[in-house]
């Protein structure tokens, strides 16, 4: 190895900069990038849109007909079937099936926080398509929600709603007997199909001879159906790459890049029998298609972590690098870059390590982190990276290994340029199926904590408004307003920004965040939420609403009371010229008066506004009506003065 293994001290990075400025921005906009990168159509995610999607794609499981009539029938469907047939996306189907155009489509939270009950009748909507998947939740919570259905399900049928439930196999044996004729069992549809219809799509037509080819129905059989997806992927890509050869080429060389080769890993391991040996071979599994200098950075900071003795030799006395790596199976290619002769090799030799090494995977964590945390790995090897590390930390079942990596990585002593891969293992975790609702209720439990790190709060902000808002709007939602409440500095902005991105461009997120400052300013005393509500009082669109309009009327007393008149009254004339240019209704001007909750100091402060603000403005053609005189009408109303001539 080139590197003394002494001269490795871990933690010890150079300067930290966290606060504003270009290297906070870049790390931000990479951070976006990312996530977005990683986001692409998915199945986590529950809109039309995405049942649109799905419906071009969607090969019905079998038990389909009988959850579409439970379900017309009922108002309500428990789908139960084993993890990776398919269930989530059968629930969406089902709901995106019979939509009437009069409600949304929204999930259910799946987490605990201080929004409320997940199920609470009163906030189901006409026509409401409604979807909870508890295929991840403990029997605590399988029990305490299945106490709940009946009285919910009675809501749903007065609503006209529904609702399509996923039930959690590995608790099966709790499911009450008053629910289990709502129940309908799901199999696994043929995965044939499935890619098949992929396929067609992309305009890619096998016959039926060359889907039956034997190495095409092992590789179908063993795997859940998002692999079969992705199996679709990269016969595609193969494709567009121009790869010859056609559809059996394409196919062939798909499956072989994801080959089992466990057998194959373990027998080399025993004849590699080294330390350097090994950590070069890890160190090339977890970075590959990385330069030579990462890999033998990489499996020097390995051999350091494991208090592996050093070769005490003279350098030039070593075994070459390139001769290393070519012993074990790898070459260096045109590109300069590092990478296993065999396809698939470095995930086999990867999941032998956390299979077969169980006792060193806290080792492992600490040299990953180190390794992303030193400066001397390029930045564009950070992201496959991570993507390999989380595959398996999920795969062992230590996805708090990935919530430990985002902590240290923005810790007080973090980096801003680490942003980024803080905020993608979170990611990496938020889109597991097995896992998700453990990484939204982790972040949950941060967005509460007062004391956070900046770049933590940053990271937070990212995965709520980038991922969160994608598959579970709700709950982003809820984690954002928390952020907000406690923000300062830059993450001030970020937050406020796109929390209320969030909540101004959906009906049900505004309602839901109207709700909770409402509660916020009569039962506590959170300073930013007063703030939050004057933007809030930016869209005027839903003042039909009679909730809205209480919403809105407790908003503005709290007001009131709390704020100096500057700071309100931008906010009070955009509703003027609402009322006057025709965006707003008059609803707007009944909101104010209802507001100042008839104390007069404060009703002739508004009367005065209102009168100021009239004469600043020529009037325009067709202005209509006169605020002033409007304004006069309600609160002569307020007060019990109808029977007077308004001032004019």
């Amino acid at each position: 190895m080139t590197e003394p293994y002494s001269a490795y001290i871990s933690e010890s990075y150079g300067a930290v900069h966290t606060g504003d400025g270009t290297q906070l921005n870049i790390s931000l906009a990479l951070a976006s990038d990312r996530l977005r990168h990683e986001a692409g159509p998915s199945l986590r995610s529950i809109t039309d849109r995405d049942g649109d999607w799905l419906d071009q794609r969607f090969v019905a499981p079998g038990g389909m007909q009988r959850a579409r009539t439970l379900l017309r029938t009922n108002s309500v469907v428990l789908l139960s079937a084993r993890p990776g047939a398919g269930r989530r996306a059968a629930a969406l189907m089902l709901l995106h099936e019979l939509a009437d155009g009069s409600g949304g489509l929204y999930e259910l939270p799946d987490t605990e926080d201080d929004s409320g009950s997940v199920l609470d009748a009163s906030e189901v909507s006409e026509g409401d398509r409604l979807m909870l998947d508890l295929s991840a939740v403990d029997e605590a919570r399988y029990l305490s929600l299945q106490r709940r259905l009946p009285d919910f399900r009675a809501r749903l049928v007065e609503r006209r709603a529904l609702l399509a439930v996923v039930l959690p196999h590995h608790h099966s044996y709790l499911q009450r007997v008053e629910l289990k004729p709502y129940t309908a069992e799901l199999t696994k549809p043929s995965s044939r199909d499935v890619l098949s219809r992929y396929l067609q799509l992309d305009n890619i037509r096998p016959t039926v001879a060359e889907l039956g080819v034997q190495s095409l129905v092992n590789h179908l059989a063993r795997v859940p159906m998002r692999e079969v997806a992705e199996l679709a992927d990269r016969i595609r890509s193969l494709r567009d790459d121009g790869i010859p050869g056609g559809f059996p080429s394409w196919r062939d060389r798909a499956i072989k890049r994801v080959a089992d080769r466990s057998a194959e890993v373990a027998a080399d391991l025993a004849t590699h029998d080294s330390g350097r040996r090994r950590a070069l071979l890890l160190a090339l599994a977890m970075f590959h298609e990385s330069p030579p200098a990462t890999v033998l950075r990489t499996a020097s900071a390995l051999l350091s972590a494991l208090s592996h003795p050093p070769d005490e030799r003279p350098r030039l006395e070593q075994t070459d690098l390139n001769r290393e790596l070519t012993e074990l199976g790898a070459e260096t290619g045109p590109d300069g870059l590092v990478r296993f002769r065999t396809h698939n090799y470095d995930r086999g030799v990867r999941e032998h390590f956390w299979t077969y090494f169980p006792d060193l995977t806290e080792q492992l964590r600490r040299w990953f982190h180190d390794c992303l945390a030193r400066p001397r790995i390029g930045e564009d090897e950070h992201g496959p990276a991570i993507v390999r590390f989380a595959e398996q930390c999920l795969r062992a079942g230590r996805p708090d290994d990935l919530l430990w990596l985002a902590e240290a990585w923005t810790g007080r002593h973090g980096q801003v340029r680490l942003i980024p891969d803080a905020a993608q293992a979170l990611n990496r975790g938020l889109a597991d199926e097995q896992y998700g609702q453990r990484f939204r209720q982790r972040i949950y439990d941060w967005s509460i904590t007062g004391s956070l790190p900046q770049n933590l709060k940053q990271v937070l902000v990212l995965v709520c408004s980038e991922t969160m808002r994608r598959s579970h709007p709700h709950q982003a939602l809820v984690r954002l307003h928390h952020l907000d409440r406690r923000a300062d500095g830059r993450v001030a902005d970020t937050a406020r920004t796109a929390l209320l991105d969030l909540a101004l461009g959906n009906s049900r997120m505004y309602r839901l965040l109207l709700q909770r400052v409402r509660r916020s300013l009569v039962e506590s005393a959170w300073a930013r939420d007063l703030g939050l509500f004057l933007a809030l009082t930016q869209s005027v669109r839903l003042t039909a609403s009679q909730e809205v309009r209480a919403g809105l009327t407790a908003g503005w007393a709290a007001v009131f009371q709390k704020l100096p008149r500057e700071e309100w009254h931008p906010y009070a004339v955009r509703w003027f010229t609402a009322v006057v240019d025709g965006s707003g209704s008059e609803r707007l001007l009944d909101v104010l008066v209802d507001g100042c909750r008839n104390e007069a100091a404060l009703l002739g402060g508004l009367y005065q506004l209102a009168r100021d603000w009239e004469r600043s403005r020529p009037p325009k053609p067709g202005d209509e009506p006169r605020i002033v005189g409007l304004l006069v009408q309600k609160i002569n109303f307020a007060q019990g003065l109808s029977f007077l001539v308004p001032a004019v």
